[in-house]
């Protein structure tokens, strides 16, 4: 039943893809049905080049839903070791795949009419998020995190279906693992500052303006969710000071 599954996870039937495949890939996995040696087995094919990284770099094709769906069953089997069978240096080597997909994914839709969920960097970021949180994760791969977040909210196109909120988690999930306050305020500056350099080098164009949305949507959602889990002032001050200078830099008010 798994060997079906697996091959056909990214069917564009979305009752099936979703309902029925992903859905049950959920409960043997949470479940604790699936014997270490077949779990390791579905994280490699979900990982290799026909699943996560299959065809790559399409756009509106129906490959995202391999891609994506994929993904999401990578982060079930991360969120459900304890480290005791994917140890540090194999989480390595699953963190370099996952970085590969989330740079690479090109196809951002989030609803596909008549197809369901494609969702590919809301079900990314729900996969990088249970890397952060793995018990093999290392500190040292934080400045990598965050790369792969920017990455995502610079792609040139305005998210629709929560996608940056989905990104929010593993930026909690660094929190948690022990990450500076001073390491993410100097984060989402360099992220501001990001944007007014492609701002000084497009101009108001329409790939200024998604990445405008996406980032100040980001800090936003952010500073709301850091304010209810941890209400650092210092902290919060910087969030705030980065939503009210974008708004006075658009309107000219504020």
């Amino acid at each position: 039943m798994i060997d079906s599954m697996m091959k056909y996870i990214g069917s564009k039937d979305p009752i099936l893809r979703d309902d029925l495949i992903y859905t049950n890939f959920a409960k043997l996995i949470n479940g604790g049905i699936i014997p270490q040696s077949k779990m390791l087995n579905i994280l490699e094919r979900c990982l290799d080049e026909e699943h996560l990284l299959y065809k790559i770099g399409e756009e509106n094709t129906d490959s995202v839903f391999t891609r994506s769906f994929s993904s999401l069953v990578v982060a079930l089997i991360l969120a459900n070791d304890d480290g005791t069978f994917i140890d540090a240096k194999r989480l390595l080597e699953v963190k370099t795949t996952i970085f590969e997909y989330l740079n690479k994914e090109k196809d951002t839709r989030g609803f596909v009419v008549n197809k369901g969920w494609a969702h590919s960097i809301a079900h990314g970021a729900d996969m990088l998020t249970a890397l952060v949180s793995h018990e093999q994760f290392q500190m040292n791969l934080l400045a990598d995190v965050l790369k792969a977040i920017e990455t995502c909210l610079l792609k040139n196109v305005v998210y629709q279906d929560e996608e940056e909120e989905r990104l929010i988690f593993a930026v909690e999930a660094l929190l948690e693992n022990g990450m500076e306050k001073q390491v993410l305020m100097s984060w989402i500056k360099d992220l501001s500052s990001t944007l007014n350099k492609e701002q000084e080098v497009s101009g108001q164009s329409l790939s200024f303006y998604r990445s405008k949305i996406n980032v100040t949507n980001f800090i936003k959602t952010l500073y709301f969710r850091l304010k209810l889990i941890n209400s650092d002032k210092e902290l919060l001050e910087c969030l705030e000071h980065e939503i009210h200078y974008w708004f006075r830099k658009s309107y000219g008010q504020g």
